[in-house]
């Protein structure tokens, strides 16, 4: 008995002593009021690994970052027109920040507007809801991921395919 407190307390000891890292814990919005249409996987059973939403209308106005704080997004216009139904993989418009533990939230899919620049913000709107890149119709499409990882716990008990979300709700926590 003597030796298993004894191993306890070391045990015990050693944690006290090992540095510990806080990470902060941001909420993400819906972009705009719409419907998910894609979480982890795809109808068709292969991977996503994010959360797709759509409001089913092409140019719908306003959407907006997602997470809630003050961060610096970097928007990258690969496409100027209103593209609906898709103009082919890699030319998505893309607002993305990385946080300070080099994972990544990406937003995608957006059409072009005069809000499509690089700047820090709270949910700022970053463009309206379209299908650029390799998409099959106008949504957009939220990542976070880790040097190209994709990780899927940050919306996994929040949100799932086929909810409605006004704008603004809650799907999900990065950070």
């Amino acid at each position: 008995m003597r030796n298993t407190l004894k191993t306890t307390l070391v045990a015990l000891a050693s944690l006290a002593i090992i540095p510990t890292v806080a990470t902060a814990s941001y909420r993400v919005g819906s972009p705009f009021p719409g419907t998910v249409t894609a979480t982890t996987y795809y109808s068709s059973g292969t991977f996503h690994g994010a959360v797709d939403v759509s409001s089913g209308s092409c140019n719908y106005w306003g959407v907006e970052t997602g997470v809630v704080g003050s961060f610096s997004w970097n928007v990258t216009i690969n496409t100027t027109g209103v593209v609906c139904d898709g103009n082919g993989s890699g030319n998505q418009n893309e607002a993305k920040h990385t946080f300070a533990n080099s994972h990544t939230f990406r937003l995608w899919h957006f059409i072009k507007d005069s809000d499509s620049y690089d700047r820090t913000c709270d949910r700022c709107q970053v463009g309206n809801e379209g299908g650029t890149g390799h998409v099959t119709g106008p949504h957009v499409h939220m990542q976070y991921d880790y040097q190209g990882t994709n990780n899927t716990s940050w919306y996994s008990s929040y949100t799932v395919k086929g909810e409605f979300l006004d704008r603004g709700e809650t799907v999900g926590y990065v950070g």
